[in-house]
C-alpha cells in the first residue's frame, strides 16, 4: 500500500504542475482579453475583484487548502470539506457556462483548464475523506451531491444571461480572476515546497507543458 500512495502522490504533482500551466496560461491568453473584449477596461477592476474573492473564500471562509498534506485528520474536516468542493463546484459551472457563451473555443479551453485542476483535487479530497473514517460509499454519495453544485452554477448562469446581455464581461473577468489565484497563489507556492527539489525538473517541464497545449490550442482552434 505504500508504494501506491507514493505513486498516486507522484502523479498528483506532476498532474498539478501540468494544471498549473494550462490554467495561468488559460487566463492570461483566453480569458483576459475575451473579458476584455466583452466588458471593457473595467474588467481590470473585476478581475481584481474576483481574485479577492476567491482568496477571501478559500482562505478566510473555508480555511482549507485542497493541495496541502494534512497531519491530523479530524471528523470534522468532513463537511467543512464537502463545503469546499461545493462551492468550488458551483463556481466552475458559473466560469465554464459563461465562457461557453462568450465563444465556444473559450469554452472548451475553460473547461480543459478546469478538468486538469479537478483531478488532483479530488485524489486529495478522496483520500482525506477515506482517512477521516468515511466509508468508500458515502465518499462516491459525498462526490455526486457535490458535483450537483457545477449543475446549479451553470443553470443560474443561463437564466441570468437570458435576462441580460451585460453579464458575460463581468462573469469573464471575476474567472480571469479566480484563475489567476488558483495558479499563483494556490498551486505555484505547492510546487515550490523544500521537500519537493528534487521534483523541480518534473515539475517545471509539466508547468511548460500546459502553458504550450494552452498557446496551441489557443492558436489553432477556431475564435
Amino acid at each position: 500500500m505504500i508504494w501506491k500512495e507514493k505513486l498516486i502522490k507522484g502523479f498528483s504533482i506532476h498532474l498539478i504542475s501540468f494544471a498549473a500551466g494550462v490554467i495561468l496560461a488559460t487566463a492570461f491568453l483566453d480569458l483576459l482579453p475575451e473579458a476584455v473584449k466583452k466588458g471593457g477596461e473595467g474588467t481590470f477592476l473585476l478581475i481584481l475583484i474576483g481574485l479577492v474573492i476567491f482568496f477571501l473564500v478559500e482562505d478566510l471562509l473555508l480555511h482549507f487548502h485542497h493541495h496541502e498534506e494534512h497531519q491530523h485528520r479530524l471528523s470534522s474536516v468532513v463537511p467543512l470539506l464537502v463545503t469546499s468542493d461545493t462551492i468550488h463546484n458551483f463556481i466552475d459551472g458559473v466560469a465554464i457556462t459563461a465562457s461557453f457563451l462568450a465563444n465556444p473555443s473559450l469554452g472548451l479551453v475553460v473547461s480543459l483548464a478546469t478538468f486538469f485542476h479537478e483531478i488532483p483535487q479530488e485524489i486529495g479530497d478522496f483520500a482525506v475523506l477515506l482517512s477521516s473514517g468515511v466509508s468508500k460509499k458515502k465518499v462516491v454519495i459525498y462526490n455526486l451531491l457535490s458535483a450537483l453544485a457545477t449543475f446549479v452554477g451553470a443553470f443560474l448562469t443561463l437564466a441570468l444571461a437570458k435576462s441580460t446581455n451585460n453579464l458575460i464581461g463581468p462573469l469573464l473577468g471575476l474567472t480571469t480572476g479566480m484563475f489567476l489565484y488558483i495558479s499563483s497563489a494556490d498551486i505555484l507556492p505547492e510546487l515550490v515546497r523544500g521537500e519537493r527539489k528534487n521534483l523541480r525538473w518534473h515539475t517545471a517541464g509539466f508547468f511548460l507543458a500546459g502553458i504550450t497545449l494552452v498557446v496551441f490550442l489557443t492558436k489553432f482552434l477556431p475564435g
